[in-house]
C-alpha cells in the first residue's frame, strides 16, 4: 500500500540570519528616541515671513517627515531576509506498508452470555466485552486486512478479509451469541480461517482465535487444524476468556452461577504448534492487555520516503530592496532635501 502527501511551504535555508533584525529594530528605535528631543540646531532668516509658507505644512507632510529613516530600514529587513535564503517549494511524501492478513475467530456458543466481566460497574457479557475490544484493535491497525469467522456448534466467515474497516465494523456489530449454535466447534472455527487465507498472498498471516470454553462439536480436529495452519504459514494465536469453574448468566430473568471450562492445554498447543502464543483473559482489563500485545508482536512494515523539490527566493527580497535604495536616494535629492 502506498500514500503520498504534498506539501507546499516557505522556507528558510539560513534562519540564523535573522538575528540580524534587530540590527534595524534598534535604529528604528533610537531614531524615534533621537526624534523626540528638543534639537538646538538653528537656520537664520531676516524675516519670519519666509517660513510662513512651512508652518502651512499638510498633515501628510509631517507624516512622511520618517519616511527616508523607514526605507532605509525597510531596506535592510529585505536584504537580511533575503541573507537568510528563503526557499519554496513542496515536499512529497511516500508511505508504503507492507500489511498482514489477520483473521478473527470468534466464539459465539451460548456460554458467550455469561457476565463474569465489569465495566463501569455494570456486567455486559463476555461478547459484548468482546465486540468492544476487537473493534478498538481494528481501529488500531488501518494498514492491514483483516476478516472474522464466527463459530459456535459450526462455523460460518462473517466478513471476509477487507481493507473497508467501516463495513468490518459493522459486520461485528451483528455478531450474537448462538448465532451459529450453543456448542463449541474450535476445529471448524479455525479450519473456516484457514481456507479464507491459504490462497491470498501477504507478507504475513495470522488467525487470532478467542472462545471461553472446549471442543465438544465438529467434524475437524482442532490439533490437525492446528498442524495444517503451520503447513500454510499461519501463526495462530489463541485466547481464553472468562473464569475456570462458574460465572454469573441470566437465565431467564434470574442471576445464576453455571458451570464453565476452558480447555486451555488444546489452546496451548495450537498456538505452539503455529509458533503464536496462548494467552489467558480474566477480566475486562486482561483482555485488553492481550490484544495489546498482540498489536506490538504483529508490526506491519512501513517505510515513509521523503522528496524534496525548493528554488531559492532571495530575489523575491532583494529586487525590492533594491527598488527601494534607488528611491530613497532620490526622495532624498528632491522633496526631502536636507539644507546643510
Amino acid at each position: 500500500m502506498d500514500a503520498a502527501t504534498d506539501e507546499d511551504h516557505l522556507t528558510l535555508q539560513m534562519p540564523a540570519f535573522l538575528i540580524l533584525l534587530l540590527i534595524p529594530m534598534w535604529i528604528l528605535l533610537r531614531h524615534f528616541l533621537r526624534s523626540g528631543k528638543p534639537r538646538s540646531e538653528a537656520v537664520c532668516f531676516s524675516s519670519s515671513t519666509l517660513m510662513q509658507g512651512l508652518e502651512q505644512a499638510d498633515f501628510l507632510s509631517r507624516l512622511l517627515r520618517h519616511l527616508g529613516v523607514l526605507l532605509r530600514i525597510a531596506v535592510l529587513t529585505l536584504i537580511i531576509i533575503g541573507l537568510a535564503r528563503p526557499q519554496s517549494g513542496s515536499t512529497e511524501s511516500r508511505r508504503s506498508t507492507d500489511g498482514l492478513d489477520i483473521m478473527m475467530v470468534i466464539d459465539t456458543s451460548g456460554s458467550m452470555r455469561a457476565q463474569d466481566f465489569v465495566i463501569a460497574g455494570e456486567r455486559p457479557t463476555r461478547l459484548e466485552v468482546i465486540k468492544a475490544v476487537i473493534a478498538q484493535f481494528i481501529s488500531e491497525r488501518p494498514d492491514d486486512r483483516i476478516g472474522m469467522v464466527v463459530f459456535g456448534t459450526e462455523a460460518f466467515t462473517q466478513a471476509p478479509l477487507t481493507l473497508d474497516h467501516n463495513v468490518l465494523l459493522r459486520f461485528l456489530e451483528r455478531v450474537k451469541v448462538s448465532m451459529a449454535g450453543d456448542a463449541t466447534a474450535i476445529g471448524d472455527g479455525l479450519g473456516t480461517a484457514l481456507k479464507r487465507m491459504k490462497d491470498v498472498e501477504a507478507k504475513g498471516k495470522v488467525v487470532i482465535l478467542l472462545t471461553d470454553g472446549t471442543n465438544n462439536a465438529g467434524r475437524l480436529d482442532p490439533v490437525a487444524a492446528a498442524d495444517a495452519a503451520k503447513t500454510l504459514g499461519i501463526r495462530v494465536y489463541t485466547i481464553g476468556v472468562g473464569k475456570q469453574g462458574t460465572a454469573p448468566m441470566n437465565i431467564d430473568g434470574t442471576m445464576r452461577q453455571v458451570p464453565v471450562e476452558i480447555d486451555e492445554s488444546l489452546l496451548k498447543r495450537i498456538a505452539e504448534t503455529t509458533d503464536g502464543k496462548f494467552f489467558r483473559a480474566t477480566d475486562t482489563e486482561a483482555l485488553i492487555g492481550v490484544y495489546a500485545t498482540i498489536d506490538k508482536l504483529e508490526k506491519t512494515r512501513a517505510e515513509i520516503k521523503q522528496f524534496r523539490n525548493y528554488e531559492e527566493r532571495f530575489a523575491w527580497f532583494v529586487w525590492p530592496a533594491i527598488v527601494l535604495i534607488f528611491a530613497e536616494f532620490g526622495f532624498s535629492l528632491t522633496r526631502f532635501r536636507k539644507i546643510p
